[in-house]
């Protein structure tokens, strides 16, 4: 028999997560998030964890060990776009790890490491070039596109979205991550490419339009982490 420790760790926040452990076709046990279990396993038997009732994974117990220890997280990160890609990604996880680590192991430690927070300078021609191009898109429909229908609204609503996008990068800066952030600005950088094949405006003008987005693009990739931060990783 194996004695196998577990430690279930749910990294959202919300309450009253339960983990269930199952071994040979039995639940052993279903263990509240933060709690720890003690399991006697016989040997060449596996674990299955499942998490309401479709976040499962299974795991193969060390063969050279009497004592085992596991820390189980379930955990989706928090920044966009990651939270929309991790529907692909295996969101419930089981670690084999050491008895210290077993006993240092704990949420904010491991959400720290999904969703790595990035401290980073604001680049002032990011979010110039992005409320200049938001403004243009904004009054384009009551200018350059006064008489006309084609995509005049969602001129306006992609003008009126940047304005809002760019003003909130201001004022969340510390609140998010710099791949969210980049993130943020190359979505809009997509949707202004999109609007200026689409709408009716002269050559130069869309010239113009390009040139500022792309100037945008290049400007937003340069941002990194403040250095003192990356040395420390």
């Amino acid at each position: 028999m194996k004695e196998v420790n577990v430690k279930f760790l749910f990294l959202l926040d919300i309450v009253g997560a339960r983990l269930r452990i199952r071994s040979g076709g039995k639940v052993l046990a279903r263990l509240p998030d933060g709690l720890t279990y003690t399991l006697q396993i016989p040997e060449g038997q596996s674990l299955t964890f499942t998490y309401n009732f479709h976040f499962r994974t299974t795991i193969q117990l060390p063969k050279d060990k009497d004592k085992v220890f596991i820390v189980v997280y379930y955990s989706v990160r928090e920044y966009f776009p990651a939270i929309l890609m991790d529907v692909f990604r295996k969101l419930l996880v089981a670690q084999v790890v050491s008895e210290e680590e077993f006993n240092l192991a704990n949420k904010e430690e491991y959400k720290k490491a999904i969703n790595p927070k990035q401290d980073f300078e604001q680049n002032k021609a990011v979010l110039i070039i992005g409320f200049l191009l938001s403004f243009i898109y904004t009054f384009l429909p009551f200018n350059l596109l006064k008489g006309q229908d084609n995509n005049r609204d969602l001129s306006f609503f992609i003008g009126v979205m940047g304005i809002v996008s760019f003003a909130m990068l201001i004022e969340q800066k510390k609140l998010i991550q710099l791949k969210e952030y980049k993130a943020r600005v190359l979505v809009f950088s997509a949707l202004s490419i999109f609007l200026v094949f689409i709408i009716p405006l002269s050559p130069f003008m869309k010239f113009t339009l390009l040139l500022a987005t792309a100037t945008l693009v290049l400007s937003v990739l340069k941002m990194k982490p403040l250095k003192n931060q990356a040395s420390e990783k």
